[in-house]
């Protein structure tokens, strides 16, 4: 028999086949626990659950295995089955109110304020606003003041006071409506169209526009002529009886220092521009001319009103110009001043929200003239 320490050589020399089987099997084996091992370190631990890994308390535990390493964006499907599903429920989940009642508001005008940007606040046209509020404006926007109340309606269109024999059916062909729009106006309470209107009731005609009631400067009228020097007198209202000689030249200057606007535009229902200025500016005669009033414009109680002190020129050429809300007069009726003279200074008096020259041209006529299109380019 031979010595026990030769017996595996023996073997192994005998059986090469068995003993490679031997030496696989066995590599597997330890292979498969050195990966169950590594398996079980990764898995997340649950606790109250048979068979959980209980951690060692004195090891901190990664959480990373556990949380995805970038967000995971969803397909274009997916991002079309979110929106399908996530709109309803935001639908379902909203709180949903009383409809917004349809209603006049009234707004109490504040310093800086005009026209166009109350409008634009509302989002209505300046001309709404300027229509519905004409026994306050008189169709003049310069006639804005801090503190007065407007009436602003909900849509463009229209707000009139009713007058002695106004009937739905007047006010339709007035306003270019229909009748069953001012009946179906439920701002209105009006139950049909031959219902009767009240005189001072208010009526809200959404939709409707009108011609715009523009003021007029002074209308002169002349009385004589001198035949040698072909200069006319014309008598002017307050100013009385003055010679107007042909003065200006029909090329127009800045009337004052800033050629920007602070306010209303021109347009057809604002006869000048709203020019920017500071509070004692110089106010400068835009062409040469005579001087046909200087002074206040006054209610009946004497209070200055509407353009507050404001000066009017005539150039004897067929033109007229307005310089109005000026803080100061440095001219008088009469006096044949310049082009580029001092007239006036810049102020608030009268109907404004603040600090400006409103200025106009007129041609023969009353006829408004764009001032954009005769001022030199800013």
């Amino acid at each position: 028999m031979p010595a026990l320490s030769e017996v595996p050589g023996t073997l192994l020399m005998k059986s090469p086949a068995r003993t490679q089987r031997w030496v696989i099997n066995a590599s597997i084996l330890i292979l498969s626990i050195g990966v169950t091992l590594l398996v079980m370190s990764q898995l997340p631990i649950a606790s109250g659950q048979s068979g959980s890994v209980t951690p060692d308390p004195t090891q901190a535990i990664d959480l990373s295995a556990t949380r995805p390493s970038s967000p995971q964006l969803p397909t274009p499907e997916d991002a079309g089955t979110l929106q399908r599903s996530v709109l309803p429920i935001t639908e379902t989940t909203q709180t949903e109110g009383p409809p917004a009642r349809r209603e006049l508001f009234v707004y109490t005008v504040r310093e800086g304020d005009t026209l166009f940007g109350i409008a634009g606040a509302f989002g209505l046209r300046p001309e709404t606003v300027l229509w519905s509020n004409y026994k306050t404006l008189r169709d003049n926007p310069d006639l804005l003041s801090i503190d007065q109340e407007l009436t602003i309606p909900p849509v463009d269109g229209l707000v009139t006071t009713i007058e002695a024999g106004d009937t739905i059916e007047a006010l339709a062909r007035r306003f270019k409506v229909s009748a069953g729009e001012i009946v179906d106006e439920p701002i209105n309470k009006l139950g049909n169209i031959a219902q009767v209107l009240v005189v001072g009731q208010d009526i809200f005609v959404p939709g409707g526009e009108r011609e715009t009631v523009t003021w007029q400067i002074p209308q002169l009228v002349e009385i004589k002529r001198n035949v040698v020097t072909g200069v006319r007198t014309y008598r002017t209202g307050r100013c009385g009886d003055m010679a107007i000689p042909g003065l200006g030249s029909g090329n127009f200057v800045w009337p004052a220092n800033r050629h920007y606007l602070s306010g209303n535009n021109f347009s057809s229902w604002h006869a000048g521009l709203d020019i920017a200025g500071r509070l004692g500016e110089p106010i400068y005669a835009s062409d040469s001319g005579t001087v046909i009033y200087a002074g206040y414009s006054l209610n009946v109680a004497g209070v200055p009103v509407g353009y507050g002190q404001y000066v009017v020129m005539d150039h004897g050429n067929g033109y007229q110009t307005l310089y109005a809300h000026a803080s100061q007069l440095y001219v008088q009726c009469g006096q044949q001043v310049a082009r580029g003279a001092v007239i006036a200074a810049v102020g608030s008096i009268g109907k404004s929200t603040g600090p400006h020259l409103h200025f106009e041209i007129r041609a023969s006529g009353g006829g408004a003239v764009n001032p954009w299109n005769v001022l030199p380019a800013p």
